[in-house]
């Protein structure tokens, strides 16, 4: 920008320098104006992208989510009601299964114990309000923490 000072010679001329100066104020931001709507238009182009997948990709994925779910049901509460040798534990299963047969129980091998394990539950309050209803039936039951 410029200055231009008046004098009391020059004061017919300062109202043409002061619109000339409005004018070049104008056009500066003009100009500003243009290359910021060129800049917004180049800037705002679409794109259109094409994904090519390997074929086994979803084979993959499929794999990727059975484990997921697989490890979910891992990390959930159960609640161990017996154990001991086989002969004892399948009798304590049939003994559960004709009091409680409204719940699922599941019989596991680790060495040298069989086990009789009640229930999947995804919080430890859901656990502990199943293990009131069995603790009186199966006095050695307990939640298994995740």
């Amino acid at each position: 920008m410029f200055s231009i000072f008046l004098t009391k010679n020059n004061l017919n001329n300062g109202v043409f320098l002061s619109l000339m100066k409005f004018n070049m104020h104008r056009k500066t931001c003009c100009f500003i104006f243009c290359v910021l709507i060129n800049c917004s238009y180049v800037m705002g182009q679409q794109a259109q992208t094409q994904i090519r997948a390997p074929q086994k990709l979803d084979s993959l994925l499929q794999k990727k989510i059975a484990l997921d779910r697989l490890n979910a049901a891992k990390k959930q509460f159960t609640i161990q009601i017996f154990y001991g040798n086989f002969e004892e534990t399948t009798a304590e299963l049939a003994r559960f299964e004709t009091l409680f047969p409204n719940m699922i129980a599941q019989l596991i091998h680790e060495t040298p114990n069989y086990k009789i394990r009640v229930g999947s539950f995804t919080n430890e309050r859901e656990a502990l309000a199943e293990l009131e209803k069995v603790k009186g039936r199966f006095s050695s039951a307990f939640v298994l923490k995740p």
